[in-house]
């Protein structure tokens, strides 16, 4: 049996006691609304993913899901919705169940007031707004419907081009960029659609002239890899797109009309898996100039979106990759 102090924490002394004083030795939950992105995914980012994130899983545990993270790994339940007192998660975070260690296993507990508020999220109902499909089996079910992604901010939606099958889940994550930038990862495909077009975009940045750039990094993708920007956006069926594949070792410029893909330029360009790459798209009236790590590889001309439109980020298939907050200046 593994006992903790947490006089720092609780103010008292835990051993071993049963789920009623195991109870009354938590934190209360906190006494409002908690809102997910807000007031969680900070706690989760900072103490948590690290473990039990994208790329590593303790005790097969994942929390960067509502699904993973309801569910738990290999010890079992992680979350009882509504009952945050007979959660694993709360007991772990507190120090109450004596057969583990406090969580998390590195670094200062978490304070009393950290604590309440996840056991008001779960007992809320531990809802996970605009994290893709996961966010609820609502809006799942809603296959043409956009789902609000707030990581980035107000205006960002994950949506689909062709969609076949649910959303894909989008999350924030606690890796950083080249330069130390937040970044977002397309997590899960949650499809098996090698003809849809994974979005999350950005609707109310309106992006005619100038340039964006962002930083990403392949996680894994059998059908596709990699992945780019969309700009000049009417909808998620029109857009232009600048991809990065290097399952193909390519870089293309495509323009997606009425949903049909169509290539208007190509580059090849090799390099490896799993590594960080700046794409920085250009455009002024028809010209477009898309350059990869500082070099120009594409210089073409599009005549198809002549009109301010909204920007994203954009993989295809199974496509799981990491990505920056785009820079965007506008001329």
């Amino acid at each position: 049996m593994k006992n903790v102090v947490l006089s720092t924490l609780l103010g008292i002394t835990l051993g071993v006691m049963g789920s009623a004083a195991a109870a009354e030795a938590l934190p209360p939950p906190a006494e409002r609304v908690v809102d997910y992105h807000k007031d969680i995914a900070p706690i989760f980012s900072d103490r948590c993913l690290k473990c039990h994130g994208v790329k590593k899983q303790k005790s097969d545990y994942r929390l960067d899901t509502r699904e993973d993270a309801i569910k738990g790994g290999s010890e079992g339940a992680a979350i009882l919705v509504g009952n945050s007192a007979e959660s694993m998660m709360v007991q772990l975070l507190a120090g109450l169940n004596e057969d583990f260690d406090l969580m998390p296993s590195k670094g200062d507990p978490l304070t009393a007031e950290q604590i309440g508020l996840i056991r008001a999220w779960i007992d809320q109902g531990a809802v996970w707004e605009g994290s893709g499909p996961s966010a609820s089996s609502a809006a799942a079910e809603k296959r043409d419907d956009r789902v609000p992604f707030s990581g980035f901010g107000e205006g960002w939606v994950v949506e689909a081009t062709a969609q076949k099958g649910p959303l894909a889940t989008w999350e924030m994550i606690d890796e950083k960029g080249p330069a130390g930038e937040i970044c977002v990862a397309l997590s899960k495909p949650n499809h098996s659609s090698a003809g849809t077009f994974n979005l999350l975009c950005d609707t109310r940045t309106k992006f005619k002239n100038g340039q964006i750039s962002v930083a990403l990094k392949s996680i894994s993708g059998e059908e596709d890899q990699g992945g780019g920007l969309m700009w000049r956006a009417k909808d998620k069926n029109n857009y232009y797109v600048a991809r990065f594949n290097p399952l193909e070792d390519n870089l293309r410029l495509y323009q997606v009309k009425d949903g049909k893909r169509t290539k208007i330029a190509n580059a090849d360009v090799k390099k490896d898996f799993d590594v960080w790459t700046t794409l920085t798209v250009g455009q002024q009236g028809n010209k477009i100039t898309i350059s990869m790590d500082g070099k120009v590889l594409i210089e073409s001309e599009a005549t198809t979106f002549s009109e301010a439109g909204g920007i994203g980020l954009w993989t295809k298939a199974d496509a799981a990759t990491i990505f920056t907050r785009p820079k965007v200046t506008l001329n």
